[in-house]
């Protein structure tokens, strides 16, 4: 098997992972299975972060929603009561669910094999296969400069750049929601 086909299979196997807890998350009886299949699903979304290149979004992955959302949700069900009292599923529009879930799953794999994707190839600086130092690798032709990663969009001191600078009063404001959530969540408990 060659790199890229064992890319592809690992791929493959995290969006499985994906829809499986995806699937999970509809089809359990109890709300708090339901928050189990979550984490699942998740952990194969930081999985295909991790085999598209964005180690980055993994990690943030990992442990802002596996790690905090999921732990604040399954906090949320074990403080409600009665949570794992009801068994039978509350509702009966599956029929409706999969008339509508089937052909949106085909129109969208469809799509997804035809569209003309744009495949974007990394400029590589050769060098001749000599082992030079970082100094000089830094005077090659191309070779990115001290503050350059600040204005390459996808990189992290861009995107530290951009939360600290552009966007910090959203960022600020996401903060103090989720701080007063964690109050108001309390109050309910504690009643």
């Amino acid at each position: 098997m060659t790199d890229q086909s064992v890319a592809q299979l690992v791929f493959g196997l995290m969006a499985f992972l994906s829809l499986g807890g995806a699937l999970g998350v509809v089809m359990a009886r109890t709300v708090f299975v339901s928050a189990l299949w979550l984490i699942l699903s998740f952990v194969g979304v930081a999985g295909l972060y991790v085999t598209l290149g964005a180690g980055f979004l993994a990690v943030v992955q990992v442990l802002v929603y596996v790690g905090a959302i999921s732990v604040l949700i399954l906090f949320a069900i074990m403080l409600t009561e009665d949570v794992m009292g009801d068994e039978q599923p509350n509702n009966n529009q599956v029929g409706l669910a999969l008339i509508v879930l089937v052909p949106l799953i085909f129109g969208l794999g469809k799509w997804a094999f035809t569209a003309n994707w744009p495949i974007k190839v990394a400029s590589v600086v050769p060098t001749g296969g000599l082992s030079i130092s970082a100094a000089q690798a830094a005077r090659l032709p191309g070779a990115m400069q001290a503050g350059d990663a600040m204005r390459v969009p996808g990189s992290v001191a861009y995107l530290g750049r951009v939360l600290m600078t552009e966007h910090f009063l959203a960022f600020e404001v996401v903060s103090v929601v989720l701080l007063v959530a964690l109050v108001g969540a309390i109050v309910i408990a504690r009643d």
